[in-house]
């Protein structure tokens, strides 16, 4: 039997519950990309967060599918997600590092 959508509303809701750090992150992105403007480690970080919130929404709901779509087809699922993840993260660990990289540089003018 496939879950109702309000099964999977529920479910969705309790990821992003649980994923709290995860949205707080993805508005301190927006806050960023709005005040610095859409330059690269703006954009990455924030790719990168949504990203990485869509994947743990992804495999909560994905559960609710697991006795639906088999032990096989379920793992297949997870395996593509952690690689989105995997991906998310790259792309978040770029931005961060631009962004270290343009703080670190804007403190050394400063002091000269």
């Amino acid at each position: 039997m496939e879950p109702s959508i309000t099964e999977t509303l529920y479910y969705v809701f309790l990821s992003l519950l649980t994923s709290m750090g995860q949205v707080l992150i993805i508005a301190i992105c927006i806050y960023y990309l709005f005040k610095i403007g859409a330059k690269v480690d703006s954009i990455l970080l924030l790719i990168g967060s949504i990203i990485s919130l869509l994947c743990v929404i992804a495999t909560t709901v994905g559960a609710l599918y697991a006795k639906i779509w088999g032990a096989e087809t379920y793992l297949q699922f997870t395996y593509i997600l952690q690689g989105f993840s995997f991906i998310a993260s790259l792309l978040f660990l770029i931005g961060f590092f631009i962004l270290v990289r343009r703080v670190i540089k804007n403190i050394e003018l400063i002091k000269t």
